[in-house]
């Protein structure tokens, strides 16, 4: 019970999390009416910074954030109202409606530095494997690169390697990709140790150049179409982070008509890839996937319980349960490692930890 306390105690230590909203009303105070004022303002912003930052965060990088943004709290506010205004003891309270400059805000935590932090924060810096192919097999380093520079820009440093898979086994991670085999996926990475896996998909659309490639004097008759398919998620608990589908055309005829509607059809990624994973990482409550070993915590009902009084648990869902062991998914407000040390500090032998993925 001490130690749930002690964990308990370091969050009530850490900002508080809010909603959305560019229209905030917050309660500053000060030794006058002018200080209470500009707290106020502050807090405003600072609700407003929480979107994107979550509390850990803004302990971890309280310098950079205070720099740039908290000490110009009054060029984030397009305007305000004063609801009240009273002085008691000494110290003056003022309660504001603010309305927050919240493109401008966005823009000004948008840094990569600053998008690095968060990601590590959050994330704990996961590890990603980026595969384009088509069904044949063959590899598109463009695509492939597209995806890199989506999530670089976005602060995720840690791109594996995975050509250290045969080409067969890369079109069964596809395959298993786009199918939702986790099983199959683990199976396929485990030589690499992945967190997230972005996998596109190449389709050379019916009627384009490709499949007159073949034909003498119709090479140079067709434009190309291609149609890209994106599926970045979870290796650990199967969570599909982002999927989209980019059209791409050759403007030309010819030989390089292919590599032309590819690179057309790359445009759009970098940018909904890297938003995707970026909104990821900036949300500060992640989905856990909890497996309970042996029967460690009873029946459902006990386990539930179990978990709901444990620091940070928002929701608790039970998938499944079979000769002894449970899964569970979990909303927490923190990572998986996070989450791994409430539970080493209540007692519990942690067996296995990956990206919002724990095993007990």
């Amino acid at each position: 019970m001490w130690r749930k306390l002690v964990v308990l105690s370091g969050l009530l230590l850490l900002p508080p999390l809010t909603v959305s909203a560019a229209v905030v009303t917050v309660t500053g105070q000060g030794g006058s009416e002018r200080s209470a004022l500009r707290q106020a303002l502050r807090q405003a912003v600072e609700q407003q910074v929480g979107v994107m930052v979550d509390s850990r965060s803004y302990v971890q990088n309280y310098r950079l954030i205070n720099d740039r943004i908290y000490t110009q709290a009054d060029g984030f506010i397009k305007n305000y109202e004063v609801l009240s205004s009273n002085k008691e003891n000494g110290i003056c309270t003022v309660k504001i409606r603010a309305d927050v400059a919240e493109q401008k805000l966005s823009a000004a935590l948008g840094s990569y530095a600053q998008k690095k932090a968060v990601v590590g924060a959050n994330l704990q810096d996961p590890r990603v494997g980026v595969v384009a192919m088509d069904k044949q097999g063959e590899r598109y380093a463009s695509l492939e690169n597209a995806v890199m520079e989506g999530l670089s820009t976005q602060g995720y440093t840690r791109i594996i390697d995975i050509d250290q898979l045969d080409q067969s086994k890369q079109k069964q991670l596809q395959a298993a990709a786009f199918a939702g085999d986790k099983s199959m996926i683990k199976s396929l990475t485990c030589q690499f140790p992945l967190d997230y896996l972005v996998m596109v998909s190449v389709n050379k659309a019916v009627g384009s150049m490709a499949d007159y490639a073949s034909v003498p004097g119709f090479e140079n008759l067709k434009k190309a179409i291609v149609i890209v398919s994106v599926r970045m998620l979870n290796v650990n608990n199967g969570e599909v982070i982002y999927a989209g589908v980019f059209t791409g055309k050759s403007e030309r005829r010819g030989p390089n008509a292919v590599n032309e509607a590819i690179a057309d059809a790359a445009k759009g990624i970098p940018e909904a890839v890297g938003t995707a994973a970026l909104n990821k990482a900036a949300n500060p409550e992640q989905h856990l996937q909890l497996i309970i070993t042996e029967n460690k915590w009873g029946n459902i009902s006990e386990a539930t319980e179990t978990l709901r009084e444990l620091a940070g648990v928002r929701n608790v869902f039970v998938r499944s349960s079979s000769f002894g062991n449970m899964t569970v998914d979990i909303d927490f407000n923190g990572t998986a490692h996070d989450f791994a040390t409430v539970l080493e500090g209540n007692g519990w032998k942690v067996l296995a930890l990956g990206a919002e993925y724990i095993k007990i």
